[in-house]
């Protein structure tokens, strides 16, 4: 494990960052909303960093007064706009703790049992967010106080109303500690309900300082970066870069809703050059551009997370991009983002014919910082490393990994914190990251897929990773994925395969040509069931990972 940085910050300077680009350099752009008008026509409203430092350090006297500080748990349902850099910054600025709930990503249903969890006492939101508080009654409980951001809500204060006349001369630190909560983040819960991540402020500061480094982001002075997922806008205020606010719905649609002409256009008008995406965004951008005779010139990195990302999307970006432009893979969770990354001239050169082979997901080695270790698969608790023993390099097993950016626990959750995390006797805490793989002789990691999803059967165990990039090379498979479906007393492993359009053949002879194809790899030696579905489900937050349960349950109604 390279060691952390000893003179790395341990608190969040987000504020401190915007402050001084502001008193360098006032008219930088600090960020520009970009939003599509009938006919296609994209208009772009940009704001100095001048005008952001100032109305948040405005902002952030007003917070104080209507007495909320250190350790005020905010709710925040703002998507990116200028006002929600504002208050991010003035949040940040007096040390409170915001809790980032995501409305569409968790479901309507879910936000007010998350609310309750963590019990916030003070609730920032849109129009939309307040009228969905109404109806759903969230925050009965804990809520003292509540601000519209956006626009107007009957009875209900502007954050507008909390802004001061003038900026202090030099605004008043925030009293918190390395080890204060920062942010709280609610994990997807598409392995079951979410679960609140307590990122403290030497975890968020060491994430943002990670983030930065591996992405080469330097003072900022050339970074222009499009975050197309909620409160990524972190990453280039954080090192005094532009933000591109896309012309996306962050409220009520997925990534994989968002128009890929707009998008393209506000890269290529704006001279976009990083970008974070999700497989399912990423995909619909390569094929329009692909449509279009579009290259993307301006990006030298995109950065691929939140699922999977298959060889051929690799293939695509790289077709899309400039001769310097590149996709990049990372890999982590909510409570460890990000662990690992990959770059695509890698797997297309090396991995990807291996992972077609049944050998599991390559992600890459661990970033600087982080430590991976494979131990033995267990559903059980751990509660110290030393119960366990690392497995040797190539054999499979559970994934964790300790890193100064990684949580360390879960707020109010001593359940979840002690199945999800490990103590070590030097202070540090690990996580399990519930995923299986194993660690190549390079320190590569592996993946076979979720610990939850194997496939256990009386013969042998099958992972999703190594299954389903094997069905996957059959030209009339467009996507497959593995579940296990209970049958008389036992376990039988179903590959559920969503066909390719264009194939019209018989599905009993794409079926004998699978099973075939499954025989011929030591990964799927064994599956004989093939059952065609009209369309695999994703999950919410980034419309691209298999939602294996759900399929599960389907599959169980339809063979009940």
């Amino acid at each position: 494990m390279t060691e952390p940085d000893p003179t790395a910050p341990d608190r969040i300077r987000v504020a401190d960052r915007v402050l001084e680009t502001a008193r360098t350099d006032p008219g930088r752009i600090a960020m520009v909303q970009t939003e599509q008008r009938r006919g296609g026509v994209l208009t772009h409203r940009t704001w100095t960093y001048g005008e952001l430092s100032d109305r948040a350090e405005r902002l952030a006297v007003g917070l104080r007064e209507v007495g909320i500080r250190e350790g005020t748990l905010c709710s925040f349902m703002v998507p990116p706009s200028f006002n929600a850099l504002v208050l991010g910054t003035a949040l940040f600025r007096i040390g409170a703790t915001l809790v980032g709930i995501e409305p569409y990503s968790h479901g309507l249903g879910r936000v007010g049992h998350c609310l309750d969890r963590v019990g916030p006492e003070v609730f920032f939101g849109t129009p939309r967010a307040h009228l969905a508080k109404r109806l759903f009654g969230w925050g009965k409980r804990t809520l003292r106080q509540e601000f519209v951001v956006d626009g107007f809500w009957p009875g209900v204060r502007s954050m507008d109303e909390l802004v001061v006349g003038r900026a202090p001369d030099e605004p008043r630190p925030a009293d918190v500690e390395p080890g204060d909560p920062a942010v709280i983040a609610f994990t997807t819960g598409s392995t079951g309900p979410p679960k609140p991540t307590v990122l403290r402020q030497r975890n968020f500061a060491a994430m943002v300082e990670s983030v930065s480094s591996q992405w080469s982001l330097g003072d900022g002075g050339d970074v222009v970066d499009m975050p197309t997922f909620p409160m990524f806008w972190i990453i280039a205020l954080s090192v005094g870069g532009q933000v591109v606010v896309p012309p996306m719905d962050f409220t009520t649609k997925g990534p994989g809703d968002a128009d890929p002409a707009a998008l393209l256009r506000t890269i290529t008008e704006r001279g976009v050059r990083s970008m974070f995406g999700s497989p399912a965004l990423l995909r619909n951008l390569s094929e329009h551009a692909r449509r279009e005779s579009i290259e993307v010139k301006s990006v030298r990195r995109i950065v691929a997370g939140g699922a999977e990302v298959q060889g051929p999307l690799y293939a695509a970006v790289r077709d899309m991009l400039g001769p310097e432009g590149e996709l990049y893979s990372n890999y982590g969770a909510t409570e460890a983002l990000p662990l690992c990354e990959i770059d695509g001239t890698t797997v297309l050169e090396e991995t990807w014919a291996r992972t077609e082979r049944g050998e599991g997901l390559c992600v890459g080695p661990g970033l600087p910082g982080v430590e991976l270790r494979i131990i033995p698969v267990t559903e059980e608790p751990i509660a110290n490393i030393t119960d366990v023993e690392a497995l040797p390099v190539g054999e499979i097993g559970e994934v964790i990994a300790r890193s100064p950016h990684i949580s360390e626990d879960y707020f109010h959750d001593p359940a979840s914190t002690a199945a999800n995390k490990i103590a070590d006797p030097d202070g540090s805490v690990w996580h399990r990251l519930g995923d299986v793989g194993r660690l190549d002789e390079q320190g590569r990691l592996w993946l076979g897929g979720r610990r939850s999803h194997r496939v256990i059967t009386r013969e042998r165990i099958y992972l999703p990773l190594r299954v389903e990039p094997v069905i996957n090379t059959h030209p009339a498979v467009r996507r497959a994925a593995l579940v296990a479906l209970p049958r008389a007393g036992s376990i039988a492993p179903v590959v559920c395969v969503e066909r390719d359009t264009g194939d019209r053949r018989d599905a009993s002879v794409i079926a004998a040509e699978l099973r075939e194809l499954a025989e011929a790899h030591e990964a799927t030696r064994g599956l004989t069931e093939f059952v065609e579905v009209r369309r695999l489900p994703v999950d919410r937050r980034h419309n691209a990972k298999i939602d294996r349960p759900a399929l599960g349950a389907r599959l169980a109604r339809r063979h009940g």
